[in-house]
This record gives structure tokens, C-alpha cells and sequence, in this order.
């Protein structure tokens, strides 16, 4: 390849990488509201989605960072002190759970304020 050519492809290798859409949410398209009950039950929606996500390092057998998350009332302790939410939502501060894994949903998020804003009841 010629010296011309060769900074002739460099150039347009330059130029394609530098191309980028910076609204992603253009083009992600509308975002899907969630559908949270009216009532949010610890055993029917809270304790699932604790197994899903955290309960897998958080149980008496691991007691990853001396945190067993199958015992309610160290939940409740959790929430107590705002470490949960400020955990589970990465707020500054806060360790951020899942440890090395991707944030919860938005609406596994929402879910979980919906039951501490409701007190969080053992129902």
C-alpha cells in the first residue's frame, strides 16, 4: 500500500470511530412504565426478588460482609438505617449492590421503595 493510502485509511478508520449518537434514550424509544402493586407483599414479590438478586451471597451459609438477608429482622435493620436503598440504588456513600453485578431494574428498585415507604411489613 502507497504512503497515501495508508493515511487515507487511517484517516477514515479515525473518522468512523468517531461517530456517536449521544442520546440513547432517543433510541431506546419510549421508557416502559412499571406495573407495581398497590400493595407490595414481602412474601410474594420482596422475598423473590431477594432470592434473584442478593440472597445468593447474603445468607447464613456466606454471610457475605456478615449480612444474612434471609433473617427479617437484619432486613428491617438495613432499612432502619437507609443502607439498603442507598445500597440497591448505588447512591454515593452506599456499597453498591448487587457486589460486581449489574444495578437492579428500575422497577425491582421501585418495587423495593414502594414496600420501605410502606413500613416495610413481614406480610
Amino acid at each position: 500500500m502507497t504512503k497515501i493510502s495508508t493515511v487515507l485509511c487511517l484517516l477514515l478508520s479515525f473518522m468512523l470511530g468517531s461517530c456517536a449518537y449521544d442520546k440513547a434514550d432517543e433510541i431506546a424509544g419510549p421508557k416502559v412504565p412499571c406495573t407495581t402493586p398497590d400493595v407490595v407483599s414481602y412474601s410474594v414479590s420482596i422475598s423473590p426478588l431477594l432470592d434473584r438478586n442478593c440472597r445468593s451471597c447474603h445468607n447464613p451459609t456466606l454471610l457475605t460482609g456478615s449480612v444474612n438477608l434471609e433473617d427479617f429482622s437484619v432486613i428491617q435493620k438495613y432499612i432502619r438505617s437507609g443502607e439498603l436503598m442507598g445500597n440497591v440504588k448505588h447512591l454515593p456513600g452506599y456499597n453498591p449492590m448487587p457486589q460486581g453485578g449489574a444495578k437492579l431494574s428500575d422497577c425491582d428498585i421501585e418495587l423495593l421503595q414502594r414496600w420501605v415507604d410502606a413500613g416495610a411489613p413481614n406480610n
